[in-house]
């Protein structure tokens, strides 16, 4: 399991919705999704505000 599936699961079973990441994030919840599936990649800034919002929440 990779960090981002490690996040994705975190996110899941803490009920961390698209939405309320992306208005923390300042991103659209598609760029969420498309990053949480591996479709597209986001800055190093915005990986570590994703990963602080769910490891502080």
């Amino acid at each position: 399991m990779n960090k981002r599936e490690e996040y994705l699961l975190k996110r899941r079973r803490k009920k961390i919705t698209h939405i309320e990441l992306a208005v923390y994030m300042n991103c659209s919840q598609s760029l969420i999704s498309r990053f949480e599936t591996g479709n597209c990649g986001m800055a190093k800034e915005k990986i570590q505000r994703y990963r602080e919002y769910i490891d502080n929440k």
